[in-house]
C-alpha cells in the first residue's frame, strides 16, 4: 500500500497578499493627507492671487505674477494657523473687487455699444487706468492741428451726454506720432498734444461736465500704442484717450484741499 505524502507546512507570519494590501491602504492614506493639506487656503498665495487677477483684467492695480519662491521664502514653520486661512475682511474686499470689475465692464459695454456704432474709429476700451474713449486724430483734428473739426463738435456733444450722468473724475489725454512739428504755434508735439486734449475739455466743460471731474495732459509722442514704423502705426499713434477713471488712480489725482 502506497505511502501518503506528508502534507506541506503552511508558512509562518501573514500571507503574501497582505504586504500589497498594506501598501495600497498606505498610498490611499498619503493621497487623502495630500488633498486635505490643499484644502487650506494660505493668506499669503490669496493675496498674490487676488493682486494678478487685478492687473490682469486692468481696472484694478496689481499685475503681481505668482511666484513660489516667495511663498517657500515667507512662510514659517511656526505661523498661526489662523493666520493662514482667508478672514471675512478679505472675502469682502475680493467680492468689492468682483463688484468694481462688474461695474466697470458694465460701463464699457454700453458706451461701447453707442459710440463705436457711430464712428468706428471710436475705440472703447479698459486698462489699468479705467474706461477709455480713444478716438483716432482725423474723428477731431485735422493734421497738425488742434481745433475741434465742425463734425468733431457732433461727436463730443453725444459723448457729453454720456459723461455727464457719471459721477466719476474723467482725464483727457492727447498723443501724436513721433513725426516732428516745429511751428509757430506748435514748437513740439508737446504744445500739440496738450492743447488738443484742453479743446477738448473746454468743450467738455460748456456742455455741462463738473470742472472738478475733468483734467487734461499732454503725452507728446512718448505713449505710443505701437511702434512707429508706417504712416498706418502713426495714425494709431496720433489719438485723444477720454479715460473715465478707476478709484485708486482718482485717488492721486489733486483734490484742490492741499496748502
Amino acid at each position: 500500500m502506497a505511502r501518503k505524502k506528508r502534507k506541506e507546512d503552511s508558512p509562518k507570519g501573514a500571507p503574501f497578499w497582505m504586504t500589497t494590501y498594506g501598501d495600497m491602504i498606505t498610498l490611499v492614506l498619503t493621497f487623502f493627507i495630500l488633498l486635505y493639506s490643499y484644502s487650506s487656503l494660505d493668506v499669503l498665495k490669496w493675496k498674490q492671487v487676488v493682486s494678478s487677477v487685478k492687473g490682469s483684467l486692468g481696472v484694478i492695480d496689481g499685475g503681481t505674477t505668482l511666484n513660489d519662491i516667495e511663498l517657500v521664502g515667507q512662510g514659517k514653520p511656526n505661523d498661526n494657523i489662523n493666520e493662514r486661512r482667508i478672514t471675512e475682511e478679505e472675502l469682502e474686499q475680493f467680492e468689492r473687487l468682483q463688484q468694481k470689475l462688474l461695474e466697470m465692464e458694465n460701463l464699457k459695454n454700453s458706451l461701447k455699444g453707442v459710440l463705436e456704432k457711430m464712428d468706428q474709429r471710436i475705440i472703447v476700451d479698459t486698462d489699468q487706468r479705467g474706461v477709455i474713449l480713444r478716438f483716432e486724430d482725423s474723428v477731431l483734428f485735422d493734421k497738425g492741428k488742434a481745433d475741434l473739426k465742425p463734425e468733431a463738435r457732433d461727436v463730443l456733444t453725444k459723448v457729453a451726454d454720456l459723461l455727464i450722468e457719471l459721477d466719476k473724475p474723467i482725464r483727457i489725454e492727447g498723443h501724436t506720432d513721433d513725426l516732428p512739428i516745429r511751428t509757430v504755434q506748435f514748437p513740439s508735439n508737446w504744445e500739440l498734444s496738450t492743447t488738443r486734449s484742453t479743446n477738448v475739455l473746454r468743450f467738455l466743460l460748456e456742455h455741462g461736465l463738473n470742472p472738478k471731474q475733468l483734467s487734461a495732459v499732454g503725452y507728446g509722442e512718448y505713449h505710443p500704442l505701437v511702434p512707429n514704423i508706417d504712416e498706418e502705426s502713426r495714425r494709431k499713434n496720433r489719438r485723444v484717450d477720454i479715460v473715465i477713471l478707476r478709484d485708486s488712480i482718482a485717488l492721486q489725482e489733486p483734490n484742490g484741499n492741499g496748502g
